[in-house]
C-alpha cells in the first residue's frame, strides 16, 4: 500500500486530496496549516521554515512520496524540500503547467502574490508554446475562502476585479494557480463574461497518478481546531476520512 503525504497552508489542499482520493487507492496523510494560513504574502524564508515543519510531521507515517498541494510552497521550496528530505515531491504548480499545455489560446493565471511574483507558471508555459499568460495576484480570495465565503457579494466583487483581464481580453483559459480556488470554481464561472476553460490541476494530477489497489485510507490533520473548518472539510470531501488536530497527537 502506497503512503502519500499531501500538505497545504490550509483548506485549499483538501480539494486536491478529495480529487486524489476519489480516483486513487492509497493511504493519504494530509496536513493543512490553517493556524498560519495564508502563506502567499509571507517572506520566502518563513514559507520555507513552515514547509519543513509540515513535512517533518508527515515523515512519521513512512511516506513514499509527497504532493505539494500549495502553489506558494511549490514555487518557493520544492527543490529545497527534495534536497532536504531526499524524497519525491510532486508540485501542484507543475501539474498546472502540464494541464494548461493541453489547451489552446491565451491564459489568465490566478494565484497568490508569492506564486505570481515567481512568474513560474507564465515562464514555463510561454517557453513551451506561442501563447500569452496574463497574471493576477488574487490577494483576497484565500482569506475569503478560509472564512467560509464560497459565494456571496463580497466574493463576487473580488472575482470581478481579478477576472477583469480575462473578461476584457476574452481569454480562452483560466488557470487555478492556488489550490483554494477550485472551491469557488462555480463562482469564477459565474463572474466570467467570456467562454473560458477553467483549468484545475488537481483533476489532472488525480488522473495521472492512477493508483489501483482496492484499499485506501484518508487521514486529515489540521493545525488549528475550528468548527468552521470542520464544516468546510465535510462539504468538500466525497470519500470517508478521519480528522485529527496536531494538539491531539503525542
Amino acid at each position: 500500500m502506497t503512503n502519500i503525504g499531501v500538505f497545504d497552508s490550509g483548506l485549499g489542499g483538501i480539494a486536491v486530496l478529495n480529487e486524489l482520493a476519489k480516483k486513487n487507492d492509497a493511504n493519504f496523510y494530509y496536513l493543512g496549516d490553517n493556524l498560519r494560513v495564508p502563506y502567499g504574502n509571507r517572506p520566502k524564508e518563513e514559507i520555507k521554515k513552515f514547509a519543513i515543519e509540515l513535512v517533518t510531521f508527515l515523515e512519521r507515517f513512512d511516506i513514499d512520496f509527497y504532493i505539494i498541494a500549495c502553489n506558494t510552497i511549490s514555487v518557493t521550496c520544492k527543490d529545497y524540500l527534495i534536497e532536504h528530505f531526499k524524497k519525491k515531491f510532486i508540485a501542484i504548480t507543475d501539474m498546472a503547467v502540464e494541464a494548461s499545455l493541453e489547451y489552446e489560446g491565451d491564459y489568465l493565471a490566478l494565484a497568490t502574490k508569492a506564486t505570481i511574483s515567481s512568474h513560474y507558471i507564465k515562464n514555463k508555459i510561454e517557453a513551451k508554446k506561442d501563447a500569452t499568460v496574463y497574471e493576477m495576484a488574487a490577494l483576497k480570495l484565500v482569506d475569503l475562502i478560509e472564512e467560509g465565503y464560497l459565494e456571496g457579494p463580497d466574493l463576487d466583487e473580488a472575482l470581478r476585479e481579478y477576472l477583469y483581464p480575462a473578461n476584457d481580453k476574452a481569454l480562452e483559459n483560466i488557470i487555478l494557480g492556488c489550490t483554494h480556488y477550485p472551491l469557488i470554481k462555480d463562482q469564477i464561472q459565474k463572474n466570467l463574461t467570456c467562454q473560458a476553460n477553467i483549468i484545475d490541476p488537481a483533476i489532472y494530477l488525480a488522473d495521472k497518478l492512477d493508483l489501483r489497489s482496492g484499499e485506501k485510507g484518508v487521514n486529515i490533520f489540521m493545525t488549528k481546531k475550528s468548527a468552521k473548518t470542520e464544516r468546510l472539510i465535510d462539504q468538500i470531501m466525497e470519500v470517508d476520512y478521519k480528522l485529527n488536530y496536531l494538539g491531539d497527537i503525542k
